[in-house]
């Protein structure tokens, strides 16, 4: 799989962006395609995202307005001459990538388009609220207040965003989708690994590279979905759980380990919904334990490889024993935790 990847790669680079020109501006070819693998990670895990947010809408406790774009700014590359050869930047912010059937795609917009307004109000009058944005690094406020402004943007059905397209701007409304609230991230990282923290699911991108498939993909973003969407994160702050070394003992391990099997659980059910063989997670993690064994995610807080296939299969067996209602299961976990 990678190497097809890896071969798509240089077919898009020797078509798009020669070599020849990069040389010309002293741009290493190498560093244009880790700028374009990244992007088909972010791409990927987007629409993988945006799928099983949309698909599992009707049983969330809340929604959100999701136009099903991903957006990125130009100062969260280092190098920016190069991101911009790259990644085709035409203005300062840009779309980085589209969902399938999202709003946005049926709009026909496209990765490189560039964005300069939101309902009329340019980009660059988006106050940043620096004492909200803390916690994100300073290259990243700027588009965590531009991506809050275009899903506050949508609460009355519709959003107008001005986009740069060859040099010519032109205004295109779009009527957000009601999607469960969570986004989706690539993180660069050498390790295998996931996280998520109530708002925003992270994937790394060594533990994406690894997946031999987007079911694959789907059955970690799922699990870390479940987390989000079940206010794990929440729930262990109430109960003082602690996330250190010391959380790998005693109540907050159980506390901790519990969060993980309600997250397996529920996970099949959530990638069933958006239309992804949750067998998948099966062989996912088979795969991943036999090669891996006691790793990251085998602490004394997850279970073993082989307890998650067997967590995976019982749940898989209570959704063949109901009936699907237009091609969705409701799951237990989120029913149960839904207001009538």
């Amino acid at each position: 799989m990678l190497r097809i990847l890896s071969f798509a790669l240089v077919i898009s680079f020797a078509a798009h962006a020669p070599a020849k020109a990069a040389q010309e501006l002293g741009i290493e070819s190498q560093d244009v395609l880790a700028l374009k693998s990244l992007q088909l990670l972010d791409q990927r895990l987007h629409a993988t995202g945006y799928r099983l947010v949309a698909a599992n809408a009707a049983f969330c406790t809340e929604t959100v307005p999701n136009t099903g774009i991903l957006l990125h700014d130009i100062n969260q590359y280092g190098d920016q001459q190069t991101a911009r050869f790259a990644l085709g930047f035409s203005t300062p912010i840009a779309i980085n990538a589209v969902a399938s059937d999202s709003p946005a795609a049926i709009a026909e917009l496209e990765a490189g388009d560039g964005v300069t307004a939101i309902d009329g109000m340019p980009l660059e009058d988006i106050p940043i609220d620096a004492e909200k944005l803390a916690d994100q690094k300073s290259e990243y406020r700027r588009i965590a207040a531009i991506k809050a402004r275009l899903v506050s943007a949508g609460t009355d059905g519709r959003t107008e965003l001005m986009i740069e397209r060859g040099g010519i701007r032109q205004a295109v409304n779009l009527a957000p989708a009601r999607t469960c609230p969570s986004a989706f991230q690539i993180r660069v990282s050498k390790k295998r690994e996931a996280s998520a923290d109530g708002k925003l699911v992270s994937i790394s991108s060594t533990l994406a590279e690894y997946v031999l498939s987007d079911d694959e993909l789907a059955a970690i973003a799922a699990h870390e979905l479940a987390h989000n969407l079940l206010k794990h994160r929440d729930r262990l702050n109430a109960q003082k759980v602690n996330r250190g070394f010391f959380g790998q003992f005693g109540k907050s391990a159980g506390r901790i380990k519990a969060a993980e099997i309600e997250a397996d659980r529920l996970s099949v059910w959530l990638m069933a919904n958006a239309g992804y063989d949750p067998q998948a997670a099966i062989r996912f993690w088979t795969r991943y334990g036999k090669q891996y064994g006691k790793g990251i995610f085998s602490a004394s807080t997850h279970y073993r490889w082989k307890k998650r296939v067997k967590l995976f299969e019982e749940e898989i067996a209570k959704m063949q024993q109901i009936e699907a209602v237009d091609g969705k299961y409701a799951p237990p976990l989120l029913v149960a935790s839904k207001p009538e």
